[in-house]
């Protein structure tokens, strides 16, 4: 059966299969999204307002102290939103290694493809910027995504090619992650204008690219850094 879907619904599926996660206490099942500090004002400018969008429910993103430094996401046990990644087959426990793309996406249209992959992006994905070669200056982009899953790297793939996007693939040894890029300027503005994503620590990378033509490797993290304190 055909499952209802639209736009809102398949990005926060592509978030949820990035960084989602449906697991057992002795209390029941909980949802659980959450990312970096760095994060923050994507949760509350965009993730928490399209769950409000989808389930008509207040939810507020919080810091968790969790990790090295903390996390910032958000955690429910109503069973309203258990019901739903369970209807729409988001599976219990671990999904590391078995993390797919389910087949409802591929039998959608383009603009619920394309929300699925920015809701992906958002929360999985990397926009960094190379160098040619040694005498030029970092202002190459490339866009990537590392899962240990293979069958999410290769179904992305697929679902990249019927978007019209030049993708590659390879198998990384040194963090035994299967790689997905797309790269160079016109896959970067093409992505910007289709894929649209809306986590600041991308669209901080891109505008200062756009700024000044290149971004140095210790300005990622500067530009974030800058962008969180900000939104204390």
């Amino acid at each position: 059966m055909l499952k209802k879907i639209n736009p809102q619904i398949a990005e926060l599926l592509g978030a949820h299969i990035g960084d989602g996660t449906l697991y057992k206490t002795n209390r029941g099942v909980v949802w659980e999204l959450r990312g970096s500090l760095d994060e923050k004002i994507y949760y509350i400018e965009n993730i928490t307002p399209l769950l409000e969008s989808i389930f008509d429910i207040a939810f507020i993103s919080k810091f968790r102290n969790d990790g090295g430094n903390g996390v910032w996401g958000i955690q429910t046990s109503k069973k309203q939103i258990i019901n739903f990644f369970l209807d729409y087959e988001m599976p219990i426990g671990s999904k590391t290694y078995i993390a797919k793309i389910p087949k409802y996406i591929f039998d959608s249209n383009l603009d619920i493809q394309r929300s699925f992959i920015r809701g992906l992006f958002d929360t999985d994905g990397c926009l960094r910027f190379e160098k040619i070669n040694s005498k030029s200056i970092y202002d190459y982009p490339k866009i990537e995504f590392g899962f240990a899953s293979k069958i999410l790297r290769d179904n992305l793939k697929k679902l990249l090619d019927i978007l019209e996007f030049r993708s590659y693939i390879w198998f990384d040894k040194h963090t035994s992650a299967y790689k997905l890029c797309l790269s160079g300027k016109k896959q970067l503005e093409k992505w910007i204008i289709e894929i649209s994503p809306r986590n600041q620590k991308h669209l901080n990378k891109y505008n200062l690219w756009k700024d000044q033509g290149f971004i140095l490797p210790r300005s990622h993290n500067l530009v974030l850094r800058r962008s969180h304190n900000e939104s204390v």
